[in-house]
């Protein structure tokens, strides 16, 4: 158990109406937690196939360049947010509506005793509370509490996942939403809160963008920048995956499982046509894309 008075409490929950008066922990939040970005993944526990593969490949991208995923271990895409990261080899935390010591919902052991090895699992209830209908809600304002930003992957037209939007809207953060088929009824309120105001994803460059915006992780950015590493993960595969976010993400962003030529890529960029076949060279051999027939493009 943890109170506000020690130094290892969270300083992104010091700053927020209703904070925990203690934080049970199993696990641990790791060196520099307060200074290294982290990513909030939610959405809708009904979902879809596209909905799970999007969720977790976002996480496994992310954590991948060294960035902590959020979400609540719900069943459903929090679930795949979760294990995103963690075949990634990334540090994940969720925030449980229960204690310590109760997995909710049972279908979700695997990744329950998986996570305290490579992240934290976090509570503000005792250690064998059971969860309670309310305590769903009040978890939600400290899974937008501790993420520099918030990503809805799918969210239904009455979705619970409005909670933790308004949690992270009211505690001055921003939130991304992957846009989804018109037709389908798992993406009506994601797609509705695109159409009052969020922000679109459709890479996880697209976080990473505005993670580097923000004043708290200079250090972290610094460091991956300055010595190809980050300050709590020293892989290759961080480091490429940081440079190509960097520097590479006007290409990278044009290029997906539709082939794509060179004209769409300078015509969508305004880069010169040598400056685009450096990055193209430089991607592929990253393995990011791959060249096909005809001088074109797609995502490896």
């Amino acid at each position: 158990m943890i109170t506000l008075k020690p130094a290892d409490f969270p300083k992104r929950l010091k700053n927020i109406d209703d904070m925990p008066a203690q934080l049970y922990v199993n696990g641990g939040f790791g060196v520099g937690f307060d200074e290294t970005p982290t990513v909030g993944i939610i959405g809708a526990r009904d979902n879809s196939l596209y909905g799970r593969k999007v969720a977790q490949q976002i996480a496994q991208e992310l954590a991948n360049c060294g960035i902590i995923i959020i979400s609540g271990m719900a069943r459903g895409l929090d679930a795949h947010a979760h294990r995103g990261a963690l075949s990634a080899n990334g540090r994940t935390i969720a925030v449980l509506p229960s204690g310590i010591n109760v997995c909710y919902p049972q279908e979700n052991y695997e990744i329950f005793k998986q996570i305290p090895q490579n992240g934290a699992l976090v509570t503000e209830y005792p250690p064998d509370h059971k969860p309670q209908k309310w305590h769903f809600p009040a978890r939600n304002r400290i899974i937008s509490a501790l993420s520099d930003i918030l990503i809805v992957v799918e969210a239904g037209e009455r979705s619970g996942t409005f909670i933790t939007v308004d949690h992270a809207l009211n505690q001055g953060k921003e939130v991304l939403v992957v846009p989804g088929n018109i037709t389908s009824k798992q993406s009506k309120g994601a797609n509705m809160l695109i159409k009052q105001g969020a922000g679109i994803i459709t890479s996880y460059l697209d976080a990473i963008i505005i993670l580097q915006r923000q004043r708290h992780l200079e250090k972290f950015f610094k460091a991956l920048k300055a010595d190809n590493k980050s300050i709590t993960m020293t892989s290759t595969q961080v480091a490429q995956n940081f440079l190509l976010a960097n520097e590479h993400s006007l290409v990278y962003s044009c290029i997906n499982h539709e082939p794509c030529t060179i004209d769409f890529i300078v015509y969508k960029t305004g880069l010169s046509v040598a400056q685009i076949n450096t990055i193209l060279l430089e991607m592929e051999l990253m393995g990011r894309i791959k060249k096909i027939t005809g001088n074109r493009y797609i995502l490896n």
